[in-house]
């Protein structure tokens, strides 16, 4: 991995960089992690399965916004995805100076303004809401910002693409068509990740806001159980989506930095900049490249990117610039 130069690391600290998918809240809630404490990197061969991220490695990388993942139990009811937002209420309080709950455009810019680290949640299926559109507002009210159909599971609202009850080309349900209706109504984000592929077309052709996958990967770069294909992603772009690239070695093909590279590289060349952006999966109990498992280490994707001829206009807008269009659309 080449060192960081002065000319890359100051293209990445003028970047405002949002990750679209953080599982911070799974990492508090299993190992009570403490986001203050600056954490030594985890042990573990290849840095398996948590320790990614913490405030202080957050500031070193200049990570600006984090989506945190809102994830429960298949069965579980809408008080699990509340005690997730109990426990950000929770850290939020205890650094006033460092985190600010922030759910539009215009309030993720001045966090950064402020020197705070933007967050907000981004809820990985909707099984938790039991077959009920209600509870969707009142968790839009506690900080939730997008609404992703489905995880592992089959629910009221659809299949997964992997997963129990995975089937490609199964259609959404109404109750799920209703779900995509009431998120453009309270001006949710639709979040397609982990849907079966006849479900993201489905969205993409119902929605008449830009609609986001996460946190994926590219089939046409290395074919896994959690990519897209192309027509996908032109589904998504369409829209006038994004398409966030995960960091996961089991879904980009390689434990190193350059398939990052390869796969964002090749949303941009195949249906436009606009439409790139960054969702980690970090804390998601899986392996990641060691050059990339740590929020401290962004930098040397900034490296990596210029190197493969990437502008600083175009790294810019992949981390965040194009993911904050998208946020204005739908919620201001």
């Amino acid at each position: 991995m080449n060192p960081v130069t002065r000319e890359a690391q100051q293209v990445h600290d003028a970047a405002l960089i949002i990750d679209l998918h953080c599982d911070l809240l799974l990492t508090q809630a299993f190992l009570r992690w403490n986001w203050g404490k600056h954490h030594r990197p985890n042990p573990l061969p290849r840095a398996a399965l948590f320790g990614h991220c913490d405030i202080p490695r957050m500031r070193a990388g200049n990570v600006g916004c984090a989506a945190l993942g809102i994830v429960t139990w298949p069965f579980a009811g809408p008080r699990a995805a509340h005690r997730m937002f109990d426990r950000l209420d929770t850290t939020l309080a205890r650094h006033p100076d460092d985190l600010a709950l922030a759910t539009t455009a215009q309030a993720i810019r001045s966090a950064r303004a402020r020197d705070r680290i933007a967050c907000f949640g981004g809820l990985e299926g909707v099984h938790c809401l039991n077959g009920r559109l209600e509870p969707l507002e009142a968790l839009r009210d506690r900080g939730l910002r997008y609404v992703g159909l489905m995880h592992f599971s089959a629910n009221a609202a659809g299949r997964p693409m992997v997963g129990w009850g995975g089937n490609p080309d199964s259609p959404l349900t109404d109750y799920g068509r209703a779900v995509v209706d009431e998120c453009e109504r309270l001006d949710l984000v639709v979040d397609v990740a982990h849907l079966n592929r006849a479900g993201v077309f489905e969205v993409c052709a119902r929605a008449n806001d830009p609609v986001i996958c996460s946190h994926t990967s590219c089939n046409a770069v290395h074919q896994s159980p959690r990519g897209l294909d192309d027509d996908q992603l032109k589904a998504i772009a369409d829209t006038g989506g994004v398409i966030g690239v995960i960091f996961v070695t089991a879904f980009i093909g390689a434990a190193d930095i350059d398939a990052v590279v390869r796969h964002m590289t090749w949303i941009r060349d195949t249906v436009g900049i606009d439409h790139v952006a960054l969702g980690t999966d970090w804390e998601g109990f899986s392996l990641y490249p060691r050059a990339l498992d740590g929020a401290d280490k962004l930098p040397a994707l900034t490296q990596a990117l210029l190197g493969a001829g990437w502008t600083a206009e175009q790294i810019h807008k992949a981390y965040g610039e194009n993911f904050l269009r998208v946020l204005a659309a739908v919620a201001g």
